[in-house]
């Protein structure tokens, strides 16, 4: 059973919201402010401006660092980058060492839209780190790591529980 953490009503009346529903809930709010941000910037989804950003800023160079980054599976991030190819935002290429993956590089199209859209961004993130104290911050970092490595592990003490949950 997950931990209940939070003061959070869910529809049914009052009942505290598990931590990964409340994680769902902010991820659901950032993407929705996101997509209304980018809505300003031309027909790329997010999924699209998030790699047009990571290939942008030298954060990730090839295919299998933007899917590792941003969460896509294969198939969700070949069809993104087919789009972004098509719309003339980026190139790719083969890599030569692990001819699996591509190298992503932005056209001048593609630099054009990220120094558009950079500035925007930075304000964004500003204005989300000055709704935390400064305390706050370095916790949420460090907590969201501990998190992430948790979620990594299927097996710490659930194997009866699991058992008795089968049909």
């Amino acid at each position: 059973m997950e931990a209940h953490v939070g003061h959070h009503q869910d529809s049914r009346g009052g009942l505290d919201l598990p931590l990964s529903m409340l994680i769902a809930q902010v991820h659901s709010a950032l993407n929705a402010q996101a997509r209304a941000i980018l809505a300003h910037f031309g027909p790329l989804n997010l999924a699209q401006w998030r790699i047009v950003r990571l290939v942008g800023t030298d954060i990730a160079r090839t295919s299998t660092q933007v899917r590792k980054i941003i969460g896509l599976d294969k198939s969700q991030l070949s069809k993104e980058l087919n789009a972004l190819v098509s719309h003339g935002y980026i190139t790719t290429r083969t890599y030569e060492r692990d001819r699996r993956q591509q190298v992503l590089e932005l056209t001048p199209l593609g630099r054009e839209a990220l120094d558009r859209l950079l500035p925007v961004l930075t304000i964004r993130h500003d204005h989300l780190m000055n709704a935390l104290r400064p305390e706050h911050r370095a916790m949420i970092r460090e907590a969201l790591a501990a998190l992430e490595e948790a979620a990594q592990k299927t097996d710490f003490g659930i194997k009866a529980a699991l058992e008795k949950a089968e049909p």
